[in-house]
């Protein structure tokens, strides 16, 4: 009697059934099919045994070898070179005031909110071999560098990710304790010898976070490295990892699920390296004053500022670029200078249920992300147990994984019973659910680190019921915080492309896939216009955050 009390009384403790319910949907959604693609990985292609000859053909393979070499090295490139652009502009931005300050944030901001193929696409229409910039060179006797290969890949990538790089070092440098620095300029260094001295190495945590985030973004990025890698021209892991899946489907994916899992290696060894150095270099903070912004005069700080302006100009181009050329008339692969609308014309002809599809599906996922990251954030935050722990670590593991592993996963385990979902609407949105979750829940969880539990207990001791004061009590306090997770969420959502490229069919193509299909099959001018709502429809959706104030990137 006393253990069937005790049992009904923690199955009626509404959080541990959160918990309960968070992990369950996690070990299938998530642990499963990465599981399976383990499991597949050690199935010998050739030999039909259980063993390490997928890994040895990988591992002895120049093919093989050179994905991976071509993966690390764009992926190290790009994050350098992010590093370079938003180091000094997170610094001019936190610590001067001028003219175009908040504009220079907006501009920042715009160069990350869409897909990054589409970025990878306005280069080709500039640099590419019938680009605009490229012919027009060639007009004048010039050899024009192409955009195409490992240096088009950094560029592009990095041109999209120093955002982030922006947004994380700006947030460290605004909570650094300013006494730090007036000390070391009372000592007699210079401005540049306390940054050298004093503030990078304070910085370092953050830079070292910037950076994992950015070579996590760009190793696992499918659409950029295929358009401008040019397929098997230079091929990466996320390229080759989606071709293997399409040649083998049928059959055992033993290479596919091998080069997926040396992906998620890769990966995780980043990860684990850069918490590690991470945590060597942290220095405990005493909450001292942060440094105040001062107006820019130096003419050094006027020049990094010039620059900063410059770059984000540039890392825009490609917004303006796929904007102007969905109105100009092609022919071949060629834009002229008429403008005309027969490109949305055909392009709407063309695009069946993709926007519609992209909608319900994105809608739907954000709805069970804003839901499930709320409740979760909250619970591995105030809960501290072994559930917690396991449950926080599940839900986090979609953003590491790349997203053309989680989707050759998903078509590897739900495409039978007892869970037969590949084809399916379901499928797509549950994809969308998991792979951006993290963001609700870290920005979750963010704010209830900030909330006092007092006024849980104050609840609590009133008579309250849990889930009536979390959600009269917690909701509200939480509220910046969660927006702050939805915006980001949905942004990343409507134009998620990896993880469903394996995934859709014909009834459940997005505006993504879409967009993407036209680049890859060379109609650049249906491509433009798909690009251009999709630049469009998120950036109504920033500037609606922006403009309510409810948006701030420092709570994740």
């Amino acid at each position: 009697m006393k253990l069937a009390a005790s049992t009904m009384a923690w199955l009626r403790d509404p959080w541990r059934l959160v918990m309960l319910a968070g992990i369950a949907v996690c070990l299938v959604f998530v642990a499963l099919p990465l599981a399976e693609l383990m499991r597949q990985s050690f199935w010998g292609q050739a030999s039909k045994s259980w063993g390490l000859e997928n890994y040895q053909t990988f591992f002895s393979s120049a093919y093989f070898l050179r994905a991976l070499r071509n993966s690390l090295w764009v992926a190290s490139g790009a994050t350098l070179l992010a590093l370079a652009l938003g180091v000094p502009l997170a610094y001019v931005f936190q610590r001067y005031r001028f003219a175009g300050r908040q504009s220079l944030r907006v501009l920042t901001l715009l160069s990350m909110m869409s897909p990054p193929f589409i970025g990878a696409y306005a280069w080709i229409l500039l640099f590419g071999r019938g680009g605009m910039v490229t012919l027009w060179g060639q007009s004048l006797g010039l050899s024009m560098p192409t955009i195409y290969g490992p240096y088009g890949i950094m560029l592009a990538s990095a041109l999209g990710l120093y955002p982030v790089v922006f947004l994380v070092v700006g947030s460290a440098l605004a909570r650094l304790d300013g006494a730090l620095e007036e000390a070391a300029a009372s000592l007699g260094k210079n401005p540049w010898g306390v940054f050298y001295s004093v503030t990078l190495p304070l910085l370092r945590p953050a830079l070292i976070t910037a950076g994992m985030l950015v070579f996590l973004g760009t190793i696992a990025d499918f659409g950029l490295a295929n358009l401008l890698g040019e397929g098997e021209r230079f091929p990466v892991l996320a390229t080759l990892a989606y071709d293997l899946y399409l040649s083998e489907i049928g059959s055992e994916p033993g290479m596919a699920a091998t080069t997926s899992m040396v992906l998620v290696l890769v990966a995780l060894t980043v990860v684990t390296l850069g918490k590690r150095a991470s945590q060597a270099s942290r220095v405990a903070n005493d909450g001292g004053k942060p440094v105040a912004s001062v107006p820019l005069q130096s003419g050094g700080a006027r020049a990094i500022a010039a620059l900063g302006f410059a770059t984000v100009l540039f890392a825009n181009l490609p917004l303006l670029v796929v904007l102007v050329s969905s109105f100009m008339q092609i022919k071949g692969a060629v834009f002229q200078p008429v403008f005309t609308l027969v490109n949305y014309h055909n392009g709407f002809n063309l695009i069946g249920n993709a926007i519609w599809n992209s909608f319900v599906f994105a809608g739907c996922a954000l709805v069970l992300a804003t839901l499930a990251g709320v409740l979760v954030g909250y619970v591995v935050t105030r809960r501290q147990s072994a559930d917690s722990k396991l449950l926080d670590f599940l839900v986090m593991v979609p953003f590491v994984v790349p997203g053309t592993v989680l989707g050759i996963g998903y078509a590897s385990v739900f495409n039978g019973p007892p869970l037969l979902l590949t084809g399916s609407a379901a499928i797509m949105v549950i994809v969308y659910f998991v792979r951006r979750l993290p963001y609700v829940v870290r920005s979750s969880s963010s704010m209830v680190h900030q909330i006092d539990a007092s006024l849980e207990e104050a609840s609590s001791s009133l008579g309250e019921k849990p889930m009536t004061g979390f959600r009269r009590i917690m909701v509200p306090l939480m509220r910046p915080g969660i927006l702050a997770g939805v915006v980001i969420a949905w942004l990343e959502i409507f134009n998620e492309l990896s993880a469903t490229l394996v995934l859709y069919t014909g009834a459940t193509r997005t505006l993504p896939i879409a967009a993407y299909q036209q680049a890859f099959g060379g109609d650049f001018g249906v491509a433009a216009v798909y690009s251009s709502l999709l630049i469009l429809i998120t950036a109504i959706t920033l500037g609606l955050a922006l403009k309510l104030g409810k948006m701030d990137e420092q709570n994740f």
